[in-house]
């Protein structure tokens, strides 16, 4: 009998069965151990609380995470931060995934309630996005982008001296688009601008600018909304 108490109350280990789904244990500081689909699966805990005991429940904080690592399916909260806070990551088929980058000055933050907050204000084309036709601007300020498809692409360049830059107090974001190259992308047609060189004025054509004219005896130049070019 004594053998068998010994064997009920047994520490987990990962990879021996399991019975009550979910249920957690602390293996270390920064490690538990989650009965999932019938077996101890071991998972990090690498958000500030680590794996604690709360109310003699074991707790393991996974808000902080690294792509790849284990989490339960349904575990709380089902996305995490990467440590460096550049990254937000979702719990999917029992790793951590890549599901936004949070380029933007805020990073990745979960609050106590698990609510997730990814600063997509800047990005990169191919970068993942959620609602389509919402913008940001690229990584180096050089350009505007579009959500397409769940998909970052470049929707305009914005080669002027104030580049693409993000309001926050109006939550848009703004676009210097007085200088462009040709064959740079655009989005407005007829949308006017003057070349690097200032030498002659561009227009947008609804996907790229072309050369509309030279600019033979002044430089081409933007003063407020209106280009001058002769």
């Amino acid at each position: 009998m004594s053998a068998l108490l010994l064997a009920c109350h047994a520490a987990p280990r990962e990879g021996t069965p399991c019975r009550e789904a979910k249920r957690t244990a602390c293996a270390a500081v920064d490690r538990a151990l989650v009965c999932e689909s019938g077996s101890w699966m071991a998972v990090p805990c690498l958000g500030p609380r680590g794996c604690s005991v709360r109310e003699e429940a074991a707790e393991c904080d996974d808000t902080l995470a690294l792509e790849g690592n284990p989490c339960p399916e349904a575990g709380r909260p089902g996305y995490a931060c990467t440590p460096d806070r550049g990254e937000a990551l979702v719990c999917r088929a029992g790793h951590f995934v890549l599901w936004r980058h949070c380029r933007g000055a805020q990073g990745c933050a979960i609050d106590d309630e698990g609510h997730l907050q990814c600063d997509t204000t800047l990005g990169n084309p191919g970068d993942p996005c959620e609602k389509q036709g919402t913008y940001a601007c690229s990584a180096d300020s050089r350009a505007m982008l579009r959500c397409e498809g769940h998909t970052f692409v470049v929707a305009s360049s914005c080669q002027g001296p104030d580049g693409c830059r993000f309001d926050r107090e109006r939550r848009r974001v703004d676009c210097d688009d007085g200088l462009a190259a040709e064959g740079d992308p655009c989005e407005r047609p007829h949308r006017i601008a003057c070349a690097p060189d200032r030498k002659s004025e561009l227009v947008c054509d609804g996907q790229k600018y072309a050369k509309k004219r030279d600019c033979r005896r002044t430089d081409c130049h933007v003063e407020g909304s209106d280009l001058f070019c002769d």
